[in-house]
């Protein structure tokens, strides 16, 4: 008998190494009464020099001459976790058991805050009599040294909290408050400014705590009910889900499609490649082939590949959010590279070495808290500065508009009715003077005005432009029937820029033809939709004729014009502009289209 269980025995022997030898075969289809009878093929664990191989069974025997006298009913195989295992009891009948990860009826348990060994309860009397104890197992998550296996037979479960847990369990709780600081103020400021990315780093860094904590404080456990092989294929899952949001993020946080339109082509090529990636984990994970040697290949080609771009997105930085970006996705990677080089040869799945990630993601989530803070006070910033520029912007227009020249002109047309006795149009255009002035005047208080007053005054407004120009074009007014001019408001003078553009700039240096303007209002959807359409002579001649538009000297009116608008929050671009051109491909006149939201 080769294990005893005495009475008279006082001294327990508490945990013993079993000596082991192993037998490797590709041949799945080998029973236990088969490895029973080819000892010889059986080596010790020091002979292999190579590591596991996917499609590799392997048969080990445990010896139990060694051991010494139990007291215990029951004892605890200490073993390397293994994905696919058996224990072969050879007490009077061969008695199997599963103890693998991945097997749903396994009676084997991960040893709680150990990477990589378990254990199996195991009854003593299934022990009496046997010299050996049989395990056939398979590797399939990585390749793992032959050399690195160690098993052990113990009187007291190594599932007990010890003093050593609770320190190597310390980082894991300090970076879980981190993520929890990090994801509640995002996620507060995004509900406050409802900008996406804050609601893209508060994803970020509830995946990041899952990718990091979800083994050691259970998450994993909790949500997939001990399932370890939808828990395996999750977890090396979440890093690329991170990925993908961490793009997303980017893609806002930059405003990459505007300042890196090839930054932003990449995030989105980076989107479709992680995609493929998890598609291609899931694939194998169904197939039972290990892909951790995959993804490490697959994390050195994202390191080698994010230095070029980090340092392209230093060298075109249009903000210093750039700086962030840069500083914050370099920690994390540096100490990723880091978490693979120092670790040890036993790490296959470079878990003991997680402790590098911890510091990395923290300086991370760190730098970016800062980023994001430093964009929501320049934001704030530029919001106070726009409100101060509409501001000035209105006391421009009423010089621009009511300027001693404009009501010179004004006047001295108004005096030649008067001049040539007609008092009807000298007093029709003189009141017509006066309302616009005082309707200026007065509206420029406030910020909005109904849609019906901002009509009139450019009625007025093109009266008067008319009147000082002899009559030498002509306009029109058209508001669609569905439109409630009354009841819906518009930013003050909003449209004036534009018509006066179109007017000096697009009909008075046009020699020959018809020059009309019409200024028409529809609704669509919660938009009023304005167009200044003229028949001018188009921005290019415009340009070439010595007259200034929109293109080469950039109008300052227009440009505060459309900050007002982007400041109302319009998804779509608030201004369009149109040149329109005839059969010949001469240019006739420009639109302008003005979206206001209501």
């Amino acid at each position: 008998m080769c294990i005893e269980v005495s009475s008279q025995h006082t001294e327990q022997a508490k945990e013993q190494s079993l000596n082991f030898s192993v037998y490797s075969t590709n041949d799945d289809t080998l029973v236990i009464e088969d490895v029973l009878g080819n000892s010889k093929d059986f080596r010790s664990p020091g002979s292999f020099e190579e590591k596991t191989e996917v499609d590799e069974i392997y048969w080990i025997r445990l010896h139990l001459k060694e051991l010494g006298y139990f007291e215990d009913k029951d004892l605890f195989l200490k073993h390397n976790s293994f994905d696919y295992g058996e224990i072969y009891f050879l007490n009077k009948t061969v008695t199997k058991k599963n103890i693998g990860l991945f097997d749903q009826t396994s009676i084997g348990e991960r040893i709680a805050y150990d990477n990589y060994y378990s254990e199996v309860k195991i009854d003593v009397d299934k022990l009496r009599g046997s010299e050996f104890l049989y395990l056939k197992i398979k590797r399939v998550t990585f390749n793992e040294s032959i050399k690195n296996w160690n098993f052990s037979l113990s009187s007291t479960s190594h599932n007990n909290f010890s003093q050593k847990d609770i320190r190597s369990l310390v980082p894991y709780y300090i970076f879980a408050g981190i993520c929890f600081l990090a994801w509640f103020w995002s996620l507060s400021f995004f509900l406050m400014l409802r900008k996406l990315e804050f609601l893209y780093y508060s994803l970020y860094t509830i995946i990041l705590f899952i990718y990091v904590c979800g083994y050691k404080l259970g998450v994993y456990q909790f949500v997939f009910n001990n399932n370890y092989s939808v828990e395996y294929w999750f977890s090396q899952c979440t890093l690329f889900i991170a990925n993908i949001i961490y793009a997303f993020y980017l893609i806002k946080y930059l405003r990459t499609k505007s300042y890196y339109p090839i930054f932003h082509l990449i995030l989105k090529s980076i989107v479709v490649f992680n995609i493929a990636v998890i598609v291609a984990i899931l694939v194998f994970c169904l197939n039972n082939v290990h892909v951790h040697e995959y993804l490490y290949y697959t994390y050195l080609i994202y390191f080698f590949s994010a230095i070029p771009l980090l340092l392209y997105l230093v060298f075109a930085a249009k903000n210093p959010l750039a700086y962030f970006v840069f500083f914050a996705t370099l920690s994390l990677l540096v100490f990723s590279l880091a978490r693979m080089y120092f670790a040890s040869p036993e790490d296959g799945l470079y878990l003991d070495s997680f402790y590098y990630i911890i510091i990395g993601t923290s300086i991370e989530i760190i730098i970016f808290v800062f980023g994001l803070n430093y964009k929501v006070q320049r934001q704030l910033l530029e919001r106070f500065k726009l409100k101060e520029e509409a501001y000035i912007s209105k006391t421009k227009a009423l010089r621009a508009q009511i300027n001693p020249h404009f009501i010179f002109n004004s006047l001295s047309s108004i005096q030649s009715f008067i001049t040539n006795n007609d008092s009807v149009s000298a007093l029709k255009y003189l009141s017509k003077f006066g309302r616009l002035t005082r309707n200026i005047l007065e509206s420029s208080i406030e910020d909005n005005v109904v849609l019906a007053d901002e009509i009139k005054m450019l009625k007025d407004y093109l009266e008067l432009e008319s009147l000082r120009f002899d009559n030498v074009f002509s306009y029109s007014i058209n508001i669609h029937d569905d439109l409630d001019e009354n009841s819906i408001e518009v930013p003050f003078m909003i449209l004036q820029p534009f018509v006066e553009n179109a007017i000096i700039h697009g009909l008075l240096p046009k020699k020959e033809g018809v020059k009309m303007l019409e200024v028409n209002f529809k609704k669509k959807d919660d938009v009023v939709i304005c167009e200044v359409d003229d028949t001018g002579v188009g921005r290019k001649s415009g340009v070439q004729s010595g007259y200034s538009r929109t293109e080469g000297k950039k109008s300052r009116g227009i440009e505060v014009t459309k900050q007002r608008l982007e400041s109302l929050k319009i998804t779509t671009e608030p201004i369009k502009m149109i040149d329109k051109i005839d059969e010949n491909g001469s240019a006739k006149g420009t639109k302008v289209i003005i979206k206001i939201p209501i």
